[in-house]
């Protein structure tokens, strides 16, 4: 039910749909009170100025991106790698192509298999099922699995899970599957945006594991520059609101212990 729920608002809170409503609101406005018709499209036009010209996504990205840095080797052994799906792998393309393809979130790829060579005697998790309401064999674990494979990882190392639909079904199920034994370092491979919510759902299961975040998408505070390009500024906002938006539905609904986890 959360799952379905959480998806539902999640659509209707999508920045460019939430542009659609406020346009369609302001036009019916236009028709029966024309004077505030036109002061609603006057601060929505302000709005898409503002998103199109300023690096507001990025600097939303930023304290997201940044708060847990990147995993330092420090020789201790670790038992496991595990990677949240999420576009970590592109299901429609790879049924079309025929095999693995990676997607908009590759970066949490190139990172698994750098920790994967770096300690070849980690077991890889690989977590992830259908996140797509009313298509639950579009399961993505499997074909990370054999992206992995079809790039020199040994398929004995890795353990799927493919029956979660969101980070906190990750964890849980992942968990259950894999059972870490107390001591055990297990590190957690998402992209750097979301570990802040990944981090916090998993130390709310009980299971202490250490972030390896794949490469942030902006760049540190201070440096994103402002730009002309709509597109962008509605992709990183977005990307930055899911984050905010899960981090206090998370929150309110019991799913973990900490608002804003620290590293």
């Amino acid at each position: 039910m959360f799952f379905n729920i959480a998806k539902f608002f999640g659509v209707l809170a999508e920045p460019l749909h939430a542009t659609l409503i406020v346009l369609l609101v302001a036009t019916v406005l236009l028709w029966w009170r024309r004077r505030l018709g036109v002061w609603l499209i006057s601060l929505l036009t302000a709005a898409l100025l503002a998103i199109a010209c300023l690096p507001v996504g990025e600097w939303l990205l930023v304290p997201l991106e940044y708060r847990f840095p990147p995993y330092r080797d420090d020789a201790t052994p670790v038992a496991g790698v595990i990677l949240l799906g999420g576009a970590a792998a592109d299901v429609a393309r790879s049924r079309t192509m025929g095999h693995p393809v990676p997607g908009r979130a590759a970066g949490r790829l190139v990172e698994l298999m750098r920790l994967a060579r770096r300690h070849p005697a980690a077991r890889l998790l690989v977590a992830g099922g259908s996140g797509t309401p009313g298509r639950p064999d579009d399961k993505e674990a499997p074909l990370i699995a054999d992206y992995l494979v079809s790039r020199g990882i040994d398929r004995a190392r890795i353990i799927v899970e493919a029956q979660s639909r969101d980070t906190f079904e990750n964890a849980r199920l992942g968990k259950q599957l894999v059972r870490p034994a107390d001591g055990e370092r297990w590190l957690l491979v998402t992209s750097a945006g979301h570990m802040p919510r990944a981090m916090a759902v998993f130390r709310g299961t009980g299971w202490p594991v250490w972030a390896a975040p794949a490469r942030p998408l902006v760049p540190p505070a201070g440096t994103a520059w402002p730009r002309l390009n709509l597109s962008a500024g509605f992709y990183f906002l977005r990307t930055a609101m899911h984050e905010y938006v899960g981090l206090l539905v998370y929150r309110l609904t019991g799913r973990t212990d900490s608002l804003w986890p620290a590293p």
